[in-house]
């Protein structure tokens, strides 16, 4: 091996895996890029799943895909539009705070009856 490629291995090695919540917080970002805007399911405060050891912020990159899923488990919540600079200004610092894990979701992969 070259002297330049053990070089390259040595910086890769020492390379840390990325911080889960900064991951999130990365993958949100992107989505918003490319969609402009998110959607959550409201009613008298923002729906947050659990699971085993998480409690997680839903959202969708349309107001379909997030009503049909309403409708189906939340049938009292209605999505709600979220901007890029009310989560960057509020909702992601609340979630934060609260160890609240924002989540994309799928509706592909989600029973849609």
């Amino acid at each position: 091996m070259t002297s330049q490629c053990l070089s390259n291995m040595k910086q890769i090695s020492q390379l840390q895996p990325i911080a889960k919540d900064l991951f999130f917080k990365i993958t949100i970002l992107k989505s918003m890029m490319y969609c402009g805007v998110l959607w959550g399911l409201y009613d008298q405060g923002w729906a947050i799943m659990s699971d085993q050891d998480d409690f997680i912020f839903p959202f969708w990159m349309n107001s379909v895909q997030a009503h049909k899923y309403a409708k189906l488990h939340w049938p009292s919540y209605t999505p709600r539009k979220i901007t890029p600079a009310d989560f960057q200004k509020s909702l992601l610092p609340t979630l934060t705070r609260l160890k609240v894990i924002p989540a994309l979701c799928n509706s592909s992969s989600q029973n849609s009856n």
